[in-house]
């Protein structure tokens, strides 16, 4: 019988290791994402980032569904130095704009390249799940770098750029087959990355910070309805309390991460419910001042008792205030804002759901002994306490308000 040599470059051994390079990446970026949402200051980058990093999620999904068929573990580290360099060094930016720069104009168009090339170099039939998963993977991806063209048309490439670019080319490019040159030294402008305490906003903001869980229920319908609608406006800092939460546990499985980052961008579309309701009643969005306290208030606490607050606390106790507003609003047969907070609730039923299924593992993760049921009654019973009575005492030292 004639042996045939096979034209395909990529074997199942290196298959496995590409994958896993590239899950490695997708899932960092993530990460990286999830960390600067709250610090980065302009709200429309905030909102892509939500759109960005839940995208990102799926990819390593699909990733992650393909790599525990092939290999165990699914999840491995990717045993090359050079590229753990690369992904470490991505979150040090000096900017919001810096960082963008280098995941979406640097490191995402290497790996939709790469993912091409292994479309056309793996064995069709054999590893039809993963070109059935690139194949998906890459709307995204080109979409995303398309974002980018146009969101940071204004930004020159600089020294943060070129240094990614040079640390990318040390891994040997995204799938390591490249010739690799030394990894570059770290430019002055490289700013170490700190998880922020402080939620930024961009100077088209004022700020309130007081307030904060006090619902007003006496006024006009007209004033309730706007007064609603602002308030879904703000629902940015609840993502990014969410994303603090993501980045603050590296250590809980990739399930939980995969939840979250919907969780996340769930709280980026309500924000932007709230901003689209505002435009088409002739209002702008940037009047409303921002409360930017309640994530300070938040994050001071570790992130378990962060997302229990704010999924037993805001959000189990937000439906019968949801409730009343769709009844209300139903006299007046305004369509709009009912669907708007009818497709609302559906994401915060999910949220709550989310809350009872991962607060165990994150006592667990955190070494919290205390009974679940015991912890939840306390983090709701401080919840009352500091956020719906509208203090939001800081405990220690004072969080100032970040602009940009």
């Amino acid at each position: 019988m004639q042996t045939i040599a096979p034209k395909e470059q990529i074997d199942f051994e290196t298959n496995k290791r590409l994958l896993n390079r590239y899950r490695f990446i997708e899932y960092e970026t993530l990460r990286i994402l999830a960390g600067w949402l709250p610090a980065t200051a302009k709200m429309e980058l905030k909102l892509a980032m939500g759109r960005l990093l839940w995208e990102d999620s799926q990819h390593v999904q699909h990733l992650y569904q393909r790599l525990r068929e092939i290999q165990t573990p699914a999840f491995r580290p990717p045993e090359d130095d050079a590229l753990e360099l690369l992904m470490a060094e991505a979150i040090h930016a000096p900017n919001e704009r810096d960082l963008l720069a280098g995941l979406f104009r640097v490191i995402k168009p290497a790996l939709a390249a790469a993912y091409r090339w292994h479309i056309n170099q793996t064995f069709a039939n054999p590893d039809a799940p993963t070109l059935y998963a690139f194949k998906h993977i890459l709307i995204d991806e080109d979409d995303q770098v398309q974002w980018a063209e146009q969101a940071l048309a204004d930004h020159p490439v600089g020294e943060w750029e070129r240094y990614i670019a040079d640390l990318l080319a040390a891994a040997g490019g995204v799938t390591g087959r490249h010739a690799r040159i030394a990894a570059p030294a770290p430019p002055t402008t490289r700013h170490p990355f700190v998880a922020p305490r402080q939620a930024a906003r961009d100077d088209r903001f004022s700020l309130v910070n007081r307030k904060a869980g006090q619902v007003i229920r006496d006024q006009n319908i007209t004033t309730r309805r706007q007064l609603e609608f602002e308030s879904y406006s703000q629902e940015m800092l609840a993502a990014e309390t969410v994303a603090l939460v993501i980045y603050l546990s590296p250590q809980m499985p990739w399930e939980f991460t995969y939840d979250s980052a919907r969780h996340l961008y769930d709280e980026t579309r309500h924000c932007k419910l709230g901003i689209e309701w505002m435009a088409q009643h002739g209002l702008d969005y940037t009047t409303v001042p921002q409360n930017t306290l309640i994530y300070a208030w938040r994050s001071q606490y570790d992130a378990a008792l962060q997302y229990t607050m704010l999924t037993m606390g805001n959000e189990v106790h937000a439906f019968p205030y949801r409730h009343e507003s769709i009844k209300a609003y139903q006299a007046y047969n305004d369509q709009l804002s009912i669907q708007y907070i009818n497709y609302d609730m559906a994401d915060e039923r999910t949220h709550v759901a989310y809350g009872k299924k991962w607060i165990p593992e994150l006592l667990k993760a955190e070494g919290i002994t205390q009974p679940v049921e015991q912890f939840v009654e306390e983090a709701v019973k401080r919840w009352e306490a500091e956020y719906r009575s509208g203090v939001l005492p800081i405990h220690n030292a004072p969080a100032e308000p970040v602009f940009a």
